[in-house]
């Protein structure tokens, strides 16, 4: 069901206890068995609550209704204002994947990303508690309060969560294309990781090409696919030279048309000259997207 759906068991059994969302008949032999119309349904509700739409709104819709609403125009999705009650719930998230972090429990770090970023949806969830945990747990593994160990483990959970995000989405061939990396010399792929999961929601069909790409494939790869725009992800620098040449490098070798985004701590620090060698430094992923549907609507 998972390949069908793109919903892990955990969130299915969650969804169908929680929600009803289906009501699956049962074998002999106690396994559930889904119709086709189940797994249709179930496969519209995985991608719609990765565009931003909460599965307490949707659960009880019928197939007809999941389907126009993921017909719906993906530069302006019916994602929720983040409220009180948002991020009150939130915050809590936030707090029990760090006590999950802390435990060593990769299981329950998972299940707890995953519930929020089903009830949550797309961008609450990737502002308010993937953002602000992955900066907790670098806080702690860079004060010593967190071992490498449980840093390392947290990183493997939250890069499964954003994948399985990243695969809800359906990918249309008029789609705009964006390549998203993080440039030579930088491993930390969460923040390129959460760069595309917020660009997928806006309706851009996402090339994803992990960590420490070096200019030569990336420029290949933006040239290969005709992409609408780069975008690349850089928290820690090494060498700031060679980032800034890397970046300078990139943005002289592609089209003037295309923009170079670039975003995280490094890019912010150097935001200057990065900015004076062309490339569009960002703040935020609420940024990131404001810039990715200007771009789009200027198609």
């Amino acid at each position: 069901m998972a390949n069908r759906t793109g919903l892990s068991p955990h969130v299915l059994r969650a969804w169908e206890r929680r929600y009803a969302v289906v009501a699956p008949h049962r074998s002999q032999g106690g396994q559930r068995l889904y119709s086709d119309h189940d797994v249709e349904r179930l496969r519209r509700l995985s991608q719609l609550t990765g565009r931003g739409h909460s599965i307490s709104r949707i659960a009880s819709l019928p197939l007809e209704e999941l389907e126009r609403l993921e017909e719906q125009a993906p530069s302006a999705p019916a994602v929720r204002r983040a409220g009180e009650d948002e991020s009150s719930a939130a915050a809590e998230l936030v707090g029990e994947a760090l006590r999950a972090v802390r435990r060593l429990d990769a299981e329950e770090l998972q299940a707890v990303l995953q519930r929020g970023a089903i009830t949550l949806g797309g961008p609450v969830f990737l502002d308010e508690v993937v953002a602000p945990a992955v900066e907790a747990v670098g806080d702690g593994w860079s004060r010593g309060a967190l071992s490498v160990a449980k840093e390392h483990m947290s990183t493997a959970v939250f890069r499964r969560v954003l994948e399985w995000q990243l695969g809800a989405y359906r990918v249309d061939d008029d789609m705009p294309r964006l390549v998203v990396a993080t440039p030579p010399g930088e491993s930390h792929e969460l923040g390129a990781l959460m760069v595309a999961v917020s660009a997928v929601g806006q309706g851009w069909g996402i090339t994803y090409l992990g960590p420490d790409l070096p200019v030569v494939e990336l420029l290949a790869a933006a040239r290969d696919i005709e992409a609408r725009a780069v975008a690349l992800s850089t928290v820690y620098s090494p060498n700031d030279e060679k980032l800034l040449a890397a970046v300078k490098a990139t943005r002289e070798g592609m089209p003037k048309r295309t923009p170079l985004i670039i975003g995280g701590a490094a890019a912010n620090r150097l935001r200057e000259p990065m900015g004076a060698s062309g490339a569009i430094v960002l703040d935020s992923l609420p940024e990131l997207r404001a810039q990715l549907r200007e771009l789009r609507e200027a198609e």
